[in-house]
């Protein structure tokens, strides 16, 4: 058994160390911060609401990049299965760009609405859990028109029509976590693909997490982790994310 659990953690400390040289291959990467705070309370027995609020800042501090504010429910079936679903309203700043014609478009905020339905399983090991999580994600954008300028002489020109937008992704993450006996602390590493159901599946982005847990009491927990990117898209910049998050359970 503690050879098992040898192995085990063996592989646990393999992955945690192997998840941050994936950004070497980062070209023009950003790096941004991240906050959360989130109130969970049980309503029945395995049914839980959750309400939460983000906000990431990109290239360090120097800009806001998004926040956001997510209503959920969950429900665990067993303690290896759980489904959730939740309403998440985005808000979020797109730089500025030049356009074809040489015209200028500052940067502006767009408002998004998302939509997402989760299943989760875990298997357990000893004090090891890996779990694997598919998550439907739909996400609206809405049309705007934004100022446009000359390039030239910065002279204002008709505002620039953006499009709305629907997009949907298939989200397979896989985590391994630790559960350290008699610790707050639990580590864990994770791998998660986006890919693109209307497109054959191509895999839109991967998304690499190495964090921890806190466990303050039965109410009040933290979670640090780090975020390699590897593709920027109309949903958030590539590159690196240091988060900080805050649970309160009632």
């Amino acid at each position: 058994m503690l050879k098992s659990l040898s192995i085990h953690r063996s592989a646990l400390a393999a992955c945690l160390l192997l998840l941050p040289l994936t950004s070497v291959h980062a070209q023009s990467d950003h790096l941004g911060f991240g906050t959360s705070a989130e109130v969970k309370t049980r309503v029945a027995k395995g049914l839980d609401l959750s309400l939460e609020g983000e906000l990431r800042t990109t290239d360090g501090f120097s800009a806001v990049e998004r926040w956001a504010v997510s209503p959920g429910v969950s429900y665990r079936f067993t303690p290896w299965l759980k489904a959730d679903a939740a309403y998440t309203y985005i808000y979020r700043r797109v730089e500025g760009e030049t356009t074809r014609k040489g015209n200028y478009v500052p940067a502006y905020w767009s408002p998004r609405h998302r939509f997402t339905a989760s299943l989760t399983g875990s298997v357990q090991w000893g004090r090891l859990e890996l779990s694997l999580r598919e998550r439907y994600q739909y996400t609206h954008r809405k049309a705007l028109s934004v100022p446009k300028y000359d390039g030239d002489d910065g002279s204002r020109k008709n505002d620039e029509e953006v499009r709305a937008k629907d997009e949907h992704l298939l989200r397979s993450r896989l985590q391994l976590a630790w559960d350290i006996r008699r610790s707050p602390f639990t580590p864990y590493a994770s791998v998660e693909f986006y890919n693109a159901p209307g497109d054959g599946f191509a895999l839109d982005k991967t998304r690499y997490t190495l964090g921890t847990e806190f466990k303050l009491n039965k109410r009040h927990s933290f979670e640090l982790h780090y975020r390699f990117q590897d593709h920027a898209d109309d949903d958030e910049s590539n590159g690196h994310l240091i988060g900080v998050g805050y649970q309160f359970k009632f």
